[in-house]
């Protein structure tokens, strides 16, 4: 009856010090860990030693990780632990009072969005990248991207960010601390965490600005005007850029992807269902960029986030791949058009239990998809 949208799943590594870890979307939200990256979570989890410090939005229908967190703590790993929450103390994700429950848990409590998804093990492997831990997230529905990095430079300016957080420093609270050119053996690392790194200027600037070849953009929102114009620069010197972009935040008032449009810019809008949640970029076989940043400006000068820039040809070449297959699967009719993210042009989208254009409704509730189901019934049963 519904078109299902194919399961393809991949773990793209590179055995170093620096592994990523890529998903595309699959057909719909689960409770079980199905992406590469959520399943190495649980085993760094398993395999710790003395600690695990994170930082994350929130969690939800994901029993296995928080199972395996509580396992190491009954076996006396010490663990800490920053969420975000509203002014009220709630948080978006129904199950993230459970971590209440078990361990030392800290919170901002104010209107800006404590927006990490990083942890550290045993103050030397960082886990980090734009996936929430979720059903839709390390479940698998949204397309999401984790890098795993096990250097001791890099772990420490986590656990700095971190012990800040922890020690209730939020947002503008926060001193400067970002970290640059670490070399490791295949790659040079430049860490930086928002909104006191001015990450996009500081660091992500020049690689966009000095790009020459290609800049690829898998993103969930973007609205940066700074970045609208570099990237129109870079059109304009014969840089090959393109954009996708998730369907939901193309309903956004302040979204750039319309003016990038009109000076030529090649936009793809998702049609997956789940989102389009990368949070990153590629240039030139060279960067890549990871991490928790929307490319907004209360990503790059409220929020506390986290961005990650390797060089690292190796990696990059494998998530320009990623990404050209992306772009192949999503229809050309949305280099000029934005489907509805909750209607049947959206695939799943009407079946997945989500609320993916935040008005309230979900499924047939919302108008679009009972539209199509009223239609789809005098039609054909």
């Amino acid at each position: 009856m519904f078109k299902i949208l194919l399961i393809i799943l991949i773990n793209i590594t590179l055995f170093s010090k620096e592994l990523l870890f890529l998903n595309y979307p699959k057909s719909l939200p689960s409770k079980e860990v199905n992406t590469s990256f959520g399943k190495e979570l649980i085993n760094l989890i398993n395999n710790s030693k003395k600690s695990i410090y994170f930082a994350i939005y929130g969690i939800r229908n994901q029993t296995d990780i928080l199972k395996a967190l509580i396992d190491a703590k009954n076996r006396g790993i010490n663990i800490k632990v920053v969420v975000d929450s509203d002014s009220r103390g709630n948080n978006y994700y129904t199950d993230t009072n459970q971590l209440y429950k078990y361990f030392d848990v800290r919170t901002d409590s104010k209107s800006h969005i404590m927006h990490n998804k990083f942890f550290i093990f045993d103050e030397k492997i960082v886990w980090t990248g734009s996936s929430n831990i979720s059903d839709t997230g390390t479940g698998g529905y949204n397309s999401n991207n984790v890098v795993i990095i096990e250097n001791k430079e890099v772990a420490d300016a986590y656990i700095n960010e971190f012990n800040q957080l922890f020690n209730n420093k939020f947002s503008k609270k926060k001193y400067e601390h970002s970290l640059e050119n670490i070399k490791t053996k295949d790659s040079v690392i430049s860490i930086y965490f928002s909104p006191k790194s001015n990450t996009y200027n500081k660091g992500l600037k020049n690689i966009v600005k000095n790009a020459k070849e290609y800049i690829y953009i898998p993103m969930f929102y973007l609205t940066n005007k700074q970045i609208a114009y570099d990237l129109k620069q870079a059109h304009k010197r014969g840089v090959d850029v393109r954009i996708i972009l998730d369907a939901s935040a193309a309903r956004n008032k302040y979204s750039i992807h319309e003016d990038l449009r009109k000076q030529g810019i090649k936009v793809k809008v998702e049609n997956f269902g789940g989102k389009m949640h990368n949070k990153s970029m590629i240039v030139d076989d060279k960067y890549i960029v990871s991490g928790s940043m929307n490319f907004t400006k209360a990503g790059n000068k409220r929020n506390d986030e986290n961005t990650v820039l390797i060089e690292n040809s190796n990696l990059a070449m494998q998530y320009k791949d990623f990404f050209l297959n992306l772009w192949k699967i999503i229809p050309n009719k949305y280099l000029y058009k934005n489907p509805n993210p909750e209607s049947f042009e959206s695939i799943n989208s009407c079946v997945d239990n989500i609320d993916n254009d935040f008005d309230k409704s979900i499924d047939l509730e919302d108008s679009l998809c009972f539209k199509w189901w009223t239609v789809y019934v005098y039609l054909f049963v």
